[in-house]
């Protein structure tokens, strides 16, 4: 019992061991049919064989009685050097033997039949043929066993042979699975040897049967590669959005720690309860994003972008109003409070930082396009063409950053199917422009 569960946890743990047992189990199986099958086959087509050789034999005696009614002497000496161990009898019409080669003669047949039949006679089975004419009738015998020894020694032989063929079969498939199975161990080796940050996808040569689970893995590859980029960007937008607000936290909470002004404390404590707040929007705004991005479909609702432009503005510390807010026609679009808040946040604080918080900055809507806009010196061609891209920086910028806020921006808009284009105003500045689909 013990000796028959390890050999099944063997077959289930290991295809090598499954495949093997199978195809050796499937081989043996037909093996046994066919050599059944074959050895009586070989025995029916030996039996015949030696039928008609009885038949042939008892033909040429026939033919070669002389008129004294005797065997001559040239067929016995025939016969005896083939090694044949035939008895003969021949009687004449009335049944009276005239010859036979053994002291009990064969009995007369009454019933002649030309083709071998078996008779019981002198204690053993014989196989005879008749041959008979008006006059006289020729009787020659053969003993079973004979038969029986000749078929025996064909089917040993045969036998033999299949086993031999057998005995080197079984260690031609065994190797034969083993090399088939080789693609499944070099993916195995190529697996076991890679680096655990290894996520570029396998380029094996592999048989057919392979190539779905080689392009599976590649695919599970490309998943997990895309799951721990969207984890490191996360990780970078949080980094980046919340190094400001924190910033602002800390200076409040000083100067709250180090005036000796009650009034200045209050307010300082004021607006660290702001900053804590606007962080923990930001932060929702930042994990609403970052499940986007992990599959989740966006739930769209009405917005008006004049109301959302205002709140931004507020919170950024700019006026609502002109020259900051310019409307015309307002639109309302189907977007995400959240995202669309963070989208635009970005794009003033990036406003701030690098045109001057002393420059003129503001949103310009005409229906459903939405234009941040500054009054400040712009950027070069070369930043024009590469801004979106994560981590980028124009060369000598001094003020600290880390190159996220506009790929931010453009994720968002994306999200949202509207169109991002950044480009320098004719009149001096910068300006983003934003297209949504209207409602």
């Amino acid at each position: 019992m013990f000796g028959l569960q390890r050999l099944r946890a063997l077959l289930t743990r290991s295809l090598l061991s499954r495949l093997t047992a199978l195809i050796v189990l499937a081989t043996l199986l037909s093996w046994v049919s066919f050599s059944l099958v074959l050895l009586y086959e070989v025995r029916k087509e030996t039996s015949e064989l030696l039928d008609k050789q009885l038949a042939a034999y008892t033909d040429m005696l026939w033919q070669n009685l002389g008129d004294d009614d005797d065997l001559k002497p040239y067929q016995a000496s025939h016969i005896q050097q083939h090694k044949l161990q035939l008895a003969f009898a021949l009687y004449d019409t009335e049944a009276q033997l005239q010859s036979s080669n053994l002291a009990q003669a064969i009995p007369y047949q009454s019933e002649a039949d030309d083709a071998p039949h078996t008779l019981q006679w002198a204690g053993q089975l014989w196989r005879i043929c008749v041959r008979q004419d008006d006059e006289r009738q020729l009787i020659v015998a053969e003993p079973i066993r004979h038969h029986r020894k000749v078929v025996a020694e064909i089917s040993e032989h045969l036998g033999q042979t299949a086993l031999l063929a057998l005995l080197l079969l079984l260690p031609l498939l065994v190797f034969a699975i083993r090399r088939g199975l080789q693609p499944l161990q070099q993916v195995t080796q190529a697996l076991a040897q890679r680096a655990p940050d290894n996520l570029a996808p396998l380029t094996l040569d592999v048989p057919g049967e392979i190539v779905p689970m080689r392009d599976r893995l590649n695919l599970l590859f490309a998943q997990v590669s895309a799951t721990l980029q969207r984890e490191r960007r996360f990780t970078a937008d949080a980094a980046h959005e919340l190094r400001t607000p924190l910033a602002g936290l800390r200076v409040q909470i000083e100067l709250a720690q180090g005036s000796p002004r009650h009034d200045t404390r209050e307010r300082a404590l004021g607006r660290a309860l702001e900053g804590v707040d606007r962080t923990t929007r930001l932060v929702a705004q930042l994990l609403e994003m970052s499940r986007l991005e992990h599959g989740d479909s966006p739930v769209f609702s009405p917005l008006n972008l004049a109301d959302l432009a205002a709140q931004v503005l507020q919170e950024a510390g700019i006026p609502a109003q002109p020259p900051h807010l310019l409307l015309d026609q307002p639109a309302q679009i189907a977007g995400h409070a959240l995202l669309l808040n963070l989208l635009l946040r970005n794009l003033l604080d990036n406003a701030q930082r690098y045109a001057g918080e002393q420059v003129l900055i503001g949103i310009e809507i005409h229906g459903s396009e939405l234009l941040v806009f500054d009054h400040g010196c712009g950027v070069s061609e070369e930043t024009l063409t590469r801004l979106g891209e994560r981590f980028y920086r124009p060369a000598g910028q001094r003020m600290p950053g880390a190159g996220l806020g506009a790929s931010i921006v453009l994720r968002i808009a994306q999200l949202h199917g509207a169109t991002l284009q950044f480009a320098n105003r004719p009149a001096g500045g910068f300006q983003v422009r934003i297209t949504f689909k209207p409602l």
